[in-house]
């Protein structure tokens, strides 16, 4: 039986959900994984990471898209293509051989879904006040207010409809998750240790 404890992360954009993974992995001594799960995904098949992030959390297109450049032999245009279905493969495989290895907590990529069979998840969702969020953003990113509302409404989309298709489950809904947070009550410390009691409690540690 694998005895790892897993933790799963999924956030609305500007929530601070990266901040509180990590220090969630930090405090129970866990490895963290966001953006480094697609270099690992991309060094599974052989492929440089920056190809990778074109695909990062983006919901399915219908047609194939381009890995590299088109690569010419002789006469023929030679191309090779992953779909986003392909892409989503390979980084769910990864979360599984991880999972399998040692007690991590994963950011995003429908970590949740991957490792619906593993005996040891709990899911958390991170959710926060729209003022915290663009305050967050625009400190974060150097963007106006207007600029970061933008960004908020379009990365919730973009995350909610690649977690939808892929997980046929619903982002951000509270049946989803075992536990959802604001962190914007509690404030990002606090909110932390609230999720860690829980955590704690829930795998008698």
């Amino acid at each position: 039986m694998n005895d790892n404890i897993i933790i799963t992360i999924g956030r609305q954009f500007g929530s601070g959900g990266h901040e509180t993974g990590k220090k969630l992995a930090d405090l129970f001594g866990f490895e963290y994984y966001d953006n480094k799960l697609i270099t690992l995904a991309a060094k599974e098949i052989g492929f440089a990471p920056e190809h990778f992030e074109t695909f990062d959390e983006k919901p399915k297109f219908n047609n194939a898209l381009r890995i590299f450049e088109g690569v010419f032999l002789g006469n023929y245009q030679y191309d090779n293509y992953f779909s986003n279905d392909m892409i989503f493969k390979i980084q769910s495989n990864v979360i599984l051989k991880l999972a399998e290895e040692k007690s991590c907590v994963f950011v995003g990529r429908c970590s949740d879904y991957v490792l619906r069979n593993h005996p040891n998840v709990v899911n958390v969702f991170i959710h926060s006040s729209i003022a915290d969020r663009t305050m967050r953003i625009c400190k974060r990113m150097n963007v106006s207010e207007q600029k970061a509302i933008e960004l908020i409404k379009q990365f919730d989309k973009r995350r909610a409809s690649f977690y939808n298709y892929y997980s046929n489950k619903r982002w951000g809904h509270c049946d989803t998750y075992d536990i959802s947070i604001d962190v914007s009550v509690l404030g990002e410390e606090e909110s932390v240790y609230f999720l860690a009691e829980f955590i704690k409690r829930k795998f008698k540690i």
